[in-house]
């Protein structure tokens, strides 16, 4: 291809690439920003590549933008990359798997329902027994889990302990006595420990 057609190409390219963008833009509205901004992009590589071929081939009558835009996105949403290959079908990662087989993936910095100011990370990362990644997720599970086992009063109390609060500001905040807020720490120490196999059962409140 020459150096005058291969200019062409590339500026009926941008001509169309509002569209596609558009197009893209719509289609991957609900993704997290992160992944929405990495689809858009990834589709506007394949619309451009698609649009070079058809320019190689002379066929430029038929690279309509509604057309590129679709192909571009159904491009991304089968998991294939301009320059690299398929996402694998087993990759939990792959879009393509977690369709398949229903796979949801969490970013370990994501807050679990309940757990504000992402007190659950710090319970997580004083745990010296925990050594890996595997280990960090499955905490960050059962801590969710454990949460939802609480009353609605005990589960601010505990985020607020979990955020770092101190005891005199936990009390104030919620009508207690510091002795009281104490008892409590304990009570839910004792109650997580139990739920994760690793200590007696929890006893119940004075």
């Amino acid at each position: 291809m020459s150096v005058a057609s291969s200019t062409a190409w590339q500026s009926g390219f941008l001509a169309v690439l509002p569209a596609v963008q558009t197009h893209a833009e719509i289609q991957f509205r609900r993704l997290p920003a992160l992944r929405r901004e990495e689809c858009v992009q990834e589709a506007i590589a394949a619309a451009c590549v698609s649009y070079q071929r058809l320019a190689a081939q002379g066929k430029l009558d038929v690279a309509h933008p509604g057309t590129l835009a679709t192909f571009a996105v159904n491009h991304v949403r089968n998991g294939r990359h301009v320059g690299g290959r398929q996402d694998a079908a087993k990759d939990p990662l792959s879009p393509i798997c977690q369709r398949r087989h229903r796979v949801t993936v969490e970013s370990l910095n994501a807050r679990p329902a309940g757990a504000g100011c992402d007190g659950w990370r710090r319970i997580v990362l004083t745990d010296r027994k925990s050594r890996n990644i595997p280990e960090l997720a499955a905490i960050r599970i059962d801590f969710a889990e454990w949460l939802r086992t609480l009353s609605p009063r005990d589960r601010r109390i505990v985020n607020r302990l979990a955020c770092g609060d101190k005891t005199m500001h936990v009390a104030d905040r919620f009508r207690l006595s510091w002795g009281r807020v104490s008892q409590l720490r304990r009570r839910y120490e004792r109650e997580w420990l139990a739920f994760q196999g690793e200590g007696a059962a929890g006893q119940q409140a004075a």
